[in-house]
C-alpha cells in the first residue's frame, strides 16, 4: 500500500509538468452516524479545449481511530455551451476493510456570477463495479471560487452524500494553474 501511494504521489508530481492545472483540497467530511473525517486531495487536470483529463489523490483520516482510507481516480469532462459539462471517472478505493473500483458520472452547469467568481453546481453518482462493496452514492456539489489571478484560485465546496454513505462535506481548495 505505500509503495502504491508513494508511486502515486510520484506521479502526480510528475504529470503536474503535463497539466495545466494542480488542485490541493482539505475537506471535512461529518459522517451521519459516524466519526467525522479529514480529507486531503492532490488532482493535476490538462485542458484540451472542451475535453479535459484529471488524476486524483484523496486520502482520509477518521478521527478517534487514526483509520486511513484512499481513492485513486481519472476523469475525463466535456464543456458543452452555456456552463454544462459532463465528468466520468473511474477509481479504486484502498481502506484497511476494503479494495475494489468504482466509477462516478457528474453533470453538471458553472456560471460567473460576478468579478472573478464562478458558481458550480453539479450532481455526482458513484457506484463500486461490484456492488457487495456498498460504495453506492447520490451526490449534490455546490461550489463557490475566486480567480485571484489568471492562474490562481480559490475555492469553497459543499457536498451532499446520501446513500450507502450519509455526508455533509465542507471542503477548501487552491488551484494553481501554469
Amino acid at each position: 500500500m505505500k509503495k502504491l501511494a508513494i508511486a502515486t504521489l510520484v506521479a502526480l508530481s510528475v504529470s503536474a509538468y503535463a497539466g495545466d492545472t494542480v488542485t490541493v483540497e482539505g475537506q471535512r467530511i461529518n459522517n451521519a452516524g459516524a466519526a467525522a473525517q479529514q480529507q486531503y486531495v492532490l488532482g493535476v487536470k490538462k485542458d484540451f479545449g472542451n475535453f479535459a483529463g484529471d488524476v486524483s489523490f484523496a486520502n482520509a483520516q477518521t478521527e478517534g481511530t487514526n483509520v486511513l482510507s484512499t481513492r485513486l481516480e481519472a476523469g475525463a469532462t466535456v464543456s458543452g455551451p452555456v456552463g454544462l459539462y459532463a465528468r466520468t471517472a473511474i477509481g479504486q478505493k484502498y481502506s484497511n476493510t476494503a479494495d475494489f473500483n468504482y466509477y462516478s458520472v457528474e453533470p453538471g452547469f458553472t456560471a460567473p456570477i460576478g468579478a472573478g467568481l464562478t458558481a458550480k453546481v453539479g450532481y455526482r453518482w458513484r457506484s463500486a463495479f461490484a456492488t457487495t462493496n456498498g460504495d453506492q452514492t447520490h451526490t449534490m456539489r455546490y461550489a463557490v471560487s475566486y480567480a485571484l489571478n489568471k492562474n490562481d484560485a480559490v475555492a469553497v465546496k459543499y457536498d451532499r452524500v446520501q446513500g450507502d454513505s450519509n455526508q455533509k462535506v465542507v471542503a477548501v481548495a487552491y488551484t494553481v494553474g501554469f
